[in-house]
This record gives C-alpha cells, structure tokens and sequence, in this order.
C-alpha cells in the first residue's frame, strides 16, 4: 500500500503551482460560504459591503467581480448600486454553480452574470468596463503583475480597480492573528470542509503575500493613478483602489 500523502507537501505544492487553485475550490464549493462567514466571524459580509462602497459604482457603469467565486460581491454590488450590468468572473465551475443558485433565489438573474474564465486572460475588449473588483483572488493569482495589467487592460479611462485581500500578519499587535492563522484556521477547515488542503493553502498563502506598500506600487505598476489602501479590522484585510489613466 503507498503511503498517503503529506498535507504539508500538498499545501507547498499548491501554493508553489496556483493554476491548481480552481479544483481545490470545486471540491469545497458546497462549504466554502458557511466557512467563510464562520470562519471570520461574520467580519467578511462588512468587508464586503466596504469594497461595494470604496469602488463607488454609478448608474449606467458596468462591473466585473474576477476571482467571483460564489458571487457575494457581485450580488453585493446589485443589492447596493444602480451599475448598468455586473458580471463575475471565476475559474472554479463549482463555485459559480453555487453562486448561480443565489442569484436566482434573489432574484438577481437579470442584473448578475456570472461567467468561467481565467483572471489572467479576461474574455473582455480593452477598455469596456468601469470598475473591477477582486475580492481575496489576488493572492491565488498565478502572477499578481499580470492579473492586474489585465484587470487595468479592460478598464475605461476614469475606472476604478478596487482590491480586497488579507494582509500577512506582521508585529506583535496581530500575534493572535498569526496563532489563528497557523493553528486554528487550518484545523477548522478540515473538519468543516473535508478538505485537507484548501485551509491550509488558505492560511499559508496569506502569511506569505505582500503587505500594504507592495500592493500598492503594483496597482501603480499597471499604469493606474491615485493609489490608496485602507486597513480593516485592525490590519487583518486592506482596501485597494486605483485609478486608469
């Protein structure tokens, strides 16, 4: 009998090679809202709501949520603003299934499209859309330069690309976080999802993303202009927001 994998080595490998990041959310699509809410405490509905607010969409704009998911930001945008058209964008069929199932049960159907395509290689023409979102999919980005040129490719002049994502839990005011995230986080998930890796790439990929001055300047690296941050809940998650020339 070979001997079973080791979880460890799976999560290095994940973290090591992102193209493999669609299957391992197909596989916790089915859990992956309830742990999300449980897991932050209910903290990411705000932070949501926070990224709806920060790209500052207005009537007649269109929106693209990439790295989508289940769609809780594109729904957010629906329930919040009057935007012409809002589309999310995931590489995970699973979860757009899942999201596809709360549109409908919100009746959201003809505001919210929700499509599977490669943040990498968006099926957009330059310049068509007036915002985009990513919420916590920067991080599982198989190259953060190219994600966002292509977010910025697809921009208007004037549009906005807002980022939400975790902040690597760096000082000792956030000791706690990096307990929670090395020993909690990961154990939970497991139990919760089945998943022995998805929690663990989870917690591994946020210890090891950039901090606030480094999303930045690649924000201001694809060209886009008044670049600002914003920390919440005390340095755990940051808003991003850039401007296309």
């Amino acid at each position: 009998m070979s001997p079973s994998p080791d979880p460890r080595h799976e999560v290095d490998s994940l973290v090591a090679d992102k193209s493999r990041t669609p299957r391992m959310f197909d596989a916790i699509a089915h859990r992956y809202d309830f742990l999300n809410h449980t897991l932050s405490f209910n903290i990411d509905r705000g932070w949501r709501c926070a990224l709806v607010a920060y790209a500052r969409a207005h009537a007649r704009e269109r929106v693209l949520d990439v790295a989508t998911g289940t769609g809780d930001v594109a729904l957010e945008f629906a329930r919040r603003t009057r935007a012409a058209s809002i589309t999310g964008l995931d590489p995970s069929g699973g979860m757009l299934e899942v999201g596809r199932g709360k549109i409908a049960n919100e009746g959201m159907g003809g505001r919210v499209a929700l499509v599977e395509g490669d943040a990498l290689a968006l099926p957009l023409a330059d310049a068509s859309v007036d915002v985009v979102s990513i919420a916590f999919g920067l991080r599982n980005l198989p190259d953060y330069e190219a994600g966002v040129r292509e977010m910025a490719r697809v921009l208007r002049p004037g549009g906005r690309l807002v980022v939400l994502e975790f902040m690597p839990p760096r000082g000792a005011a956030l000791l706690a976080y990096r307990v929670y995230l090395g020993a909690v986080l990961p154990v939970a998930g497991r139990i919760i999802s089945g998943s022995s890796q998805a929690y663990g790439y989870l917690s591994q990929s946020i210890r090891e993303f950039m901090d606030v001055s480094e999303v930045r300047e690649l924000l201001a690296s694809a060209g886009l202009r008044h670049v600002e941050s914003r920390r919440l809940s005390g340095g755990i998650a940051a808003l991003y927001r850039g401007v296309k020339s």
